[in-house]
């Protein structure tokens, strides 16, 4: 990337603000270009902006630090997806891979999309990913992904397809009790 090419807003991540020196989350998110735009506004001070997997994170996974005024790019992550084709059901959800190779790796946070069963959008939304199991023999040659999320009791079988992506959750660490407020984008390049 040279300092010459433009970029493009690819989605509108959102605003996250602090009036003081405490740390604050935005809202999750799907990874689509894992480049991020953030921008400080002049009224506040300046702060550390970036990604992480919960809201309890200090500065995130990756961050880096915003001036008052001022505009900075991220690159935190890849984008991650992958063809959910059934699901099994129990204190830890078993989700089968439509492919052998997955990029999901554990400690991830995965969103689903476009289940046709409507309580796997809702249910699985930003859950961790606690072990990604790799296509053999001794597993039909299957890769399967067991995120930390329970679905023993009110979860309808699955049926048809689904999409799995790779979710996180913007950071704001203001540098001072003036506080930070920094506007987020996902861009890439035009």
């Amino acid at each position: 990337m040279s300092a010459s090419q433009p970029l493009k807003v690819f989605s509108i991540v959102g605003p996250v603000i602090s009036s003081d020196a405490t740390r604050v989350t935005g809202d999750r998110y799907i990874v689509r270009t894992g480049l991020l735009h953030a921008s400080a506004v002049s009224s506040k001070d300046g702060g550390l902006v970036g990604v992480c997997n919960t809201t309890t994170s200090n500065v995130g996974v990756t961050s880096i630090h915003v001036n008052k005024s001022d505009d900075v790019l991220l690159r935190y992550a890849h984008p991650k997806q992958a063809k959910i084709t059934g699901i099994t059901t129990g204190a830890q959800t078993t989700l089968i891979v439509d492919d052998q190779d997955t990029k999901f790796n554990v400690e991830d946070r995965i969103t689903i999309l476009g289940s046709s069963v409507g309580i796997y959008n809702t249910t699985l939304q930003h859950v961790q990913v606690v072990s990604v199991i790799g296509s053999q023999l001794s597993n039909n040659y299957q890769t399967k992904i067991v995120v930390d999320v329970d679905t023993s009791s009110g979860h309808a079988a699955f049926t048809g397809v689904a999409t799995a992506y790779k979710s996180v959750i913007p950071v704001l660490k203001p540098e001072s009790s003036n506080g930070c407020e920094a506007y987020f984008a996902e861009v890439q390049l035009a």
